[in-house]
């Protein structure tokens, strides 16, 4: 019975490895559609070769770094409990690999190829399973801490903050060193559009993302036991929330209405699998404000689920919050996050992301 139960739970996090897998193929055609079209070859190729980077990265140092596993046994070993632990590792590997997607539509047309899958790797070996694995998998007492401290861990169920503002974060720190792109600004400051060089091809890549995102969030569980509905219908509520937000905000900019889709997707990954329906509709609208709107909004299990706090406040300098910008545009021209706890212990899942609609849509969505 065991056997067949560990065979379940292997076949459910494939399953969920193989969506998130087909989701790079949305990056990729994602940002062929924004780019120019000297740079889509260029960037259908970066995409693939930072996943095989960062499957080499994860495989032998990053997996370790998280969770404290590693493949240096025999085969007959790695391969108890039908492979559970392998087909983990497939599903983890996806997660990591968004990190290096995410931060090539933020540096796109101004990065050289062979540095950057440098940078990929020392990201997914090092960087990023480090966070991982002191949210998910409680290392160096920040959990511990927490939970002493404000009587709540972090959670983070699908990766808002793990993945999405940590490709984010990163992707900031890459801009702020490489710059616009040449052309981007006129001499007197002013922003000379670069617009979409495929909106087909955008829209394609979005559909490819939005769909990958049902097995990102429901199969975050990792066990057949664990599978709730409730995740689902939360992401449907925010991905429909999200596009409606951007088609108004937006003022019908096809590129906009895309990515609202994916910012509302992105927002309700960390607490889809306690907010209530409505709750999960509420946050996808909020990603979706101009930027001194944006919020924070904080989820407490232990609260009915239509009472999760929405702050808004956007006048704390930036040393006291935590800021997360649209990783695929200049710094002071996308859209910026400034999160802020007031007087306010971490109660639940920090969600966050936001979209400028005032930009013009040449650059992918927020991680």
């Amino acid at each position: 019975m065991e056997h067949g139960h560990m065979g379940n739970d292997t076949l459910f996090v494939l399953l969920g490895a193989i969506m998130v897998l087909a989701m790079h193929a949305g990056f990729a055609f994602l940002e062929v559609g924004t780019v120019r079209k000297k740079n889509q070859v260029n960037a259908l190729v970066k995409i693939i070769a930072d996943f095989a980077t960062s499957t080499i990265a994860y495989f032998f140092i990053g997996f370790a770094v998280a969770y404290g596993v590693d493949f240096f046994k025999g085969a007959e070993t790695l391969s108890l409990n039908n492979g559970y632990e392998l087909v983990k590792f497939f599903f983890l590997l996806t997660f990591a690999a968004a990190i290096p997607a995410i931060i090539s539509g933020g540096i796109a047309e101004r990065a050289k190829f062979r540095p950057q899958l440098a940078a990929s790797f020392i990201l997914v070996a090092l960087i990023y399973p480090t966070f991982e694995g002191m949210t998910w998998n409680g290392q160096l007492g920040m959990q511990a801490w927490l939970s002493s401290t404000f009587g709540y861990e972090f959670h983070d169920f699908a990766g808002s903050v793990v993945v999405h503002a940590m490709g984010g974060w990163l992707a900031l720190g890459a801009v702020m060193m490489l710059g616009a792109r040449k052309g981007r600004y006129t001499k007197d400051g002013k922003i000379s559009a670069h617009p979409p060089s495929s909106i087909p091809f955008l829209a394609l890549g979005a559909w490819i993302l939005t769909v990958g995102w049902f097995g990102f969030n429901v199969m975050s569980a990792q066990a057949i036991e664990g599978i709730s509905g409730l995740v689902a219908l939360n992401s449907l509520m925010a991905m429909a929330g999200g596009i409606l937000a951007a088609l108004i905000a937006g003022k019908n900019d096809p590129g906009f209405v895309h990515n609202g889709a994916l910012a509302g997707l992105v927002a309700v990954c960390a607490g889809s699998d306690i907010m209530h329906p409505l709750g999960a509709l509420v946050v996808a609208v909020v990603p979706n404000k101009p930027p001194l709107e944006g919020a924070l909004v904080v989820a407490d299990p232990n609260m009915p689920p239509l009472e999760a706090l929405v702050v808004v406040e956007p006048n704390r300098p930036p040393v006291e919050a935590l800021v997360a910008v649209d990783p695929n545009k200049p710094p002071l021209e996308g859209a910026l996050v400034v999160v802020v706890i007031p007087n306010k212990p971490p109660l639940g899942a920090l969600v966050v992301a936001a979209l400028d609609p005032n930009m013009p849509p040449d650059g992918a969505p927020i991680g």
